[in-house]
C-alpha cells in the first residue's frame, strides 16, 4: 500500500479549478489500493466544501497546515492549538501594521473573518463573508490556525518572518502566497502527515508527496519521493527530488 499526499491550491487545484484528469487518476490510485491525503492549509470547513464541489475521493485530511488531522468521515484524529493570549496578540498585530486586508481564525474546523482594510484587494478571501464580530471571535476559546491576508506576495513573506522572530518558541508562521498561516510552534504539513503514516502503518518509501509553495517544503522534503508542481517558484522546487506537471502525471509515474 502507498500513500500519496498532495497540497490543494496550486497542486490539486492548479488551473483556478480541479481537473478531470486527476480526478480520474486518483480514483486509479485508490482502486489500486492506495491512500489519499490532503494536507492543506485551509480548514476543515473549507476543504470540505471543495471536496464535495470535486467529488474529490480523499481517505484522511490533514489541515491547517499540519494541526489538525480528519478521517473522511470527518472524525477528528489530531488537533493542536494556539496559545489563547498569544493569538490575540498576534490578531492585534494584524490590525496594526498595514498592508494587512482581513484576518481569519478557526477553531480546528470553523474559520471565521474579519475584514481590517476594505480599500485593499482581498486575494485570499474574496468570496468568505465576516459571520461574527471582532469581539466575538476574540472571545473564542480556542485558537487552532490564524491566516493573515496581505495585499501583495512579498508583504506576507516579510509578516511570516517578522512573527516567526517575534514569537520563536510559540508559533510557526509560514507565507503561502498572500497570506501569513500561523500555527503551534513544531506544527507543520509534514507533522500533520506523519500523524497519518503513523495511523495506517504505510512505510516511508511508499509516502509521496506533492506541493507548489514554501508552507508545502516540509511535506516536499518528508521521506524519499518528494515532487514539486512545475509552476512552482525555484526556491521551493529546489527541495523536491522530481517536479511534474500535475497530480496525474506523478500518479502514472508511481503506478507504471
Amino acid at each position: 500500500m502507498k500513500l500519496l499526499a498532495a497540497d490543494y491550491d496550486g497542486t490539486l487545484k492548479y488551473l483556478d479549478a480541479v481537473t478531470r484528469e486527476d480526478i480520474d487518476a486518483l480514483h486509479q490510485w485508490r482502486k489500486a489500493g492506495n491512500l489519499f491525503v490532503i494536507d492543506t492549509g485551509r480548514s476543515m470547513e473549507s476543504i470540505l466544501e471543495e471536496t464535495k464541489k470535486y467529488q474529490i475521493p480523499v481517505d484522511y485530511y490533514v489541515t491547517n497546515n499540519g494541526g489538525m488531522v480528519f478521517d473522511n468521515k470527518q472524525n477528528e484524529l489530531y488537533a493542536t492549538y494556539l496559545e489563547r493570549i498569544m493569538s490575540l496578540d498576534i490578531m492585534y498585530i494584524a490590525e496594526e501594521i498595514g498592508s494587512v486586508v482581513s484576518y481569519v481564525a478557526n477553531d480546528g474546523f470553523r474559520r471565521h473573518r474579519i475584514i481590517v482594510d476594505k480599500e485593499l484587494t482581498e486575494k485570499r478571501y474574496p468570496s468568505l463573508e465576516p459571520d461574527m464580530s471582532r469581539e466575538e471571535l476574540m472571545n473564542m476559546d480556542k485558537y487552532a490556525q490564524i491566516v493573515i491576508s496581505m495585499a501583495e506576495k512579498e508583504y506576507a513573506t516579510d509578516l511570516a518572518r517578522r512573527i516567526n522572530e517575534h514569537f520563536p518558541d510559540s508559533v510557526e508562521a509560514y507565507a503561502n502566497k498572500y497570506v501569513v498561516d500561523v500555527v503551534p510552534k513544531g506544527i507543520s504539513k509534514a507533522d500533520g502527515l506523519l500523524r497519518v503514516v503513523q495511523l495506517t502503518g504505510v512505510k516511508e518509501e511508499d509516502v509521496y508527496t506533492i506541493g507548489d509553495a514554501d508552507n508545502d517544503i516540509p511535506m516536499i522534503t518528508y521521506g524519499r519521493n518528494g515532487f514539486c508542481m512545475d509552476l512552482a517558484e525555484d526556491s521551493v522546487k529546489a527541495h523536491a527530488k522530481h517536479t511534474c506537471r500535475c497530480i496525474a502525471d506523478l500518479i502514472k509515474m508511481v503506478l507504471r
